[in-house]
């Protein structure tokens, strides 16, 4: 019988098209014949109305909308012409990632589970939704695996595990137990205080035969680490199946590069781009808060050569940054490699490699150095996958050593891999350092690690006050070494641009380029017409792209004494007055000058201890309630616009319920009613987020 299926993927950054291939080296092992493809290629490779069987994964992108590589293919499938049996042959099923940090979470797969029941498909599994906000693997790695049975019975028997009129759970809670299967190694620890003995059997082995190492725990006896897991994981536990090995480095120890002429990661396509990589000039960069503030928040200005890139207030770009150099050097030196890292070096595919697909990853130059790849194209600090785990363990000669990270990636410590991989975000290095026998190869490493990803930023200027210079304001993310992590750390971006800025102003020193893109941004701009009210809402650095907002708004009054421009609030939070409030005196000359009808500021710091929140607000939200009358005249009398622009995890979700319960309280409906007139806020385009995690 033919096992073939199509799977599917829409991926913005990476993730979901890494998930598709995890899926496809497991429907591999268990004998199925998936036939692999980015949405983007419909048409090309895959007319969806002629298959009978679809795996999709696919995650959001902004408030809920498919990424850019789904585009092409939603477009197609939301067809008003379409009849409502279109699908009516497709039995599918679909894996959503999301960010339950955000608003509209996996509002996109959503999107298309409704719209292929609407065209007559069927459900064969049900739809899964994983959050990275808790860790995609603890939704990812059952329901994959729950797939796996389900493609078994829709192959063997043809039957349908889910109809398509059944209710599907959002997350898979009831999907059955992990089986040992073929492609997961077994482990069985019978524990003997202070040994463990291990039996190991490999998927790799076929003679059954068993191998028994010892291991010895020296981590602390009390609580559970990320040496030592107290009480002991006994019995057998599950990992991951070991990724096949598929590449190789060829060193070329007599040949020169001239690394400064690669594309940047290979030339790659970069999320969201909608524009080529422009090398901006750093022409000046600005401290906003005090010595003794919490965040160490910079001004930076850009010089972009003419006619390279337009923007508009509120339009982001994205960043192509570099790893620490001192971190890539220790990473170097701890994996036996200093003697070729600055050597020539070939990559290519292992020959005889079993990993289906296997090719060399797009953003690595085929032709570069061990540092050029593991400072600008490799994700060095994203925290280790279970695969990647698994086969550390493999190169890890110590027995208690080889035994824990096991157990750190196996199903039965996955709460563990949580909390001490996960949460504290360990780097490459991190594991490393704490596993002092681990030694893998370095094409072992290179292979699992994935794509540095560039930062985006939102602009704080606007063209009309210089059309060929960029703003933006980062804080400078300060990492300490605790909770398992080896080292101190600065965040990758924002530590490489502060050491960038440190050096600028130096005399005879020339100005560092930094390579920028501009990136896709249809909603968070300035309403067309400007006589609609706005409501700017922001916390720390989110008063950014206000700044650019009002500034704009000023040079429009400047150059046309006809200009009409409507009411403008600005709510915007910080901790100390005297400490961290960004661009107070621009702010304040705004406000003076009427571009800003009122600006109201709360301070959670200096406010902490007080009680009368009437007087003190802490919060942005407390201002909101103050203002309450005023904010619902303007947002459901006048039709204002409101932007909220800030961290995700509390500041956005705090606002959306300050804003559902004025909005009940002024209306003296129902909370439920109220957040339906928020969602259609929302649609309308006039509850807009600029938000992050």
């Amino acid at each position: 019988m033919d096992r073939r299926f199509l799977l599917l993927y829409g991926s913005q950054t990476g993730q979901s098209e890494a998930v598709a291939e995890e899926i496809f080296e497991k429907a591999y092992e268990h004998g199925f014949r998936p036939d692999l493809h980015s949405l983007s290629m419909t048409e090309k490779k895959f007319n969806v109305e002629k298959e009978n069987l679809l795996v999709l994964v696919i995650s959001s992108t902004g408030d809920g909308e498919p990424p850019d590589s789904a585009l092409k293919f939603w477009r197609r499938i939301r067809k008003k012409t379409l009849p409502n049996n279109h699908l009516s042959k497709l039995r599918y099923t679909i894996l959503g990632l999301g960010d339950s940090n955000y608003s509209n979470f996996c509002q996109n797969p959503q999107n298309f589970d409704a719209r292929f029941k609407e065209l007559g498909a069927r459900h064969f599994y049900p739809t899964g939704f994983a959050d990275d906000a808790i860790g995609l693997e603890i939704v990812v790695e059952p329901w994959i695996d729950g797939l796996m049975d389900a493609l078994k019975l829709q192959f063997s028997e043809n039957i349908e595990t889910c109809s398509g009129d059944a209710q599907i759970s959002p997350l898979p809670d009831q999907i059955n137990e992990i089986r040992d299967e073929v492609d997961s190694a077994k482990i069985d620890i019978k524990t003997q205080q202070p040994n463990i003995t291990s039996k190991v059997v490999s998927n790799e082995e076929q003679t059954g035969e068993a191998k028994t190492v010892d291991s010895n725990n020296t981590a602390g006896d009390m609580v559970s680490s990320l040496l030592k897991s107290v009480p002991p994981i006994e019995g057998q536990i599950v990992i991951p199946a070991l990724p096949h090995p598929f590449l190789e480095l060829e060193f070329c120890e007599d040949e020169s590069i001239d690394l400064n002429s690669l594309s940047l990661q290979n030339g790659a396509e970069f999320p969201s781009a909608t524009t080529g990589v422009i090398m901006a000039t750093l022409v000046a960069s600005t401290t906003l808060t005090r010595q003794d503030a919490v965040k160490t928040a910079l001004d930076v200005q850009l010089e972009i050569p003419e006619s390279t890139m337009t923007y508009e207030p509120g339009d982001s770009f994205g960043i192509v940054c570099k790893n620490n150099d001192e971190e890539v050097e220790n990473i170097i030196q701890r994996l036996a490699v200093s003697d070729v890292a600055d050597c020539v070096c070939y990559l290519k595919l292992l020959e005889g490699t079993k990993k289906k697909n296997a090719a060399v990853p797009k953003f690595l130059a085929t032709r570069t150095t061990i540092r050029h790849m593991l400072s600008t194209c490799c994700d060095i600090r994203t925290p280790l996958k279970k695969g990647f785990i698994h086969m550390l363990a493999e190169y890890t000669t110590e027995s208690s050593e080889k035994a824990r990270l096991q157990e750190l990636c196996s199903k039965q410590g996955a709460s563990q891999y949580t909390s001490f991989i996960r949460e504290p975000s360990l780097s490459l290095l991190d594991i490393l350092l704490a596993f002092p026998s681990c030694c893998p190869p370095i094409a072992r490493v290179i292979e699992q690690l994935p794509r540095l990803l560039p930062r985006p930023y939102s602009a704080s200027s606007s063209p009309l006050v210089s059309r060929n210079h960029l703003h933006f304001v980062f804080n400078i993310v300060e990492i300490p070494s605790t909770c398992g992590r080896q080292y101190g750390r600065k965040g990758v971006c924002t530590g490489w641009l502060s050491e960038l800025s440190s050096h600028q102003l130096q005399d005879g020193e020339p100005k560092p380029k930094i390579a920028i893109y501009a990136r896709k941004n249809l909603r968070f701009r300035l309403p067309s017409d400007p006589s609609v009210p706005i409501i700017l809402i922001g916390a720390g650095t989110g008063v950014a792209p206000f700044i650019g907002f009002l500034q704009h708004r000023e040079a429009e009054m400047q150059a046309s004494k006809d200009f009409v421009c409507g009411p403008i609030w600005l709510f915007f939070g910080c901790r100390h007055k005297e400490r961290d409030y960004l661009y107070r005196s621009e702010l304040e000359r705004l406000n003076s000058t009427g571009i800003l009808s009122k600006l109201l500021v709360a301070f959670s710091r200096d406010n902490q201890d007080a009680v009368d929140k009437t007087k003190s607000p802490r919060y942005v939200q407390d201002n909101i309630r103050l203002h309450s009358a005023e904010v619902c005249n303007l947002l459901l009398e006048k039709n204002a616009v409101l932007y909220v622009c800030g961290d995700a995890r509390n500041m956005s979700k705090d606002v959306n319920a300050m804003f559902s319960n004025i909005i009940s309280q002024h209306l003296s409906i129902s909370e439920k009613e109220a957040d339906s007139m928020m969602m259609k806020l929302r649609q309308e385009g006039r509850y807009l987020e600029d938000i992050w995690t």
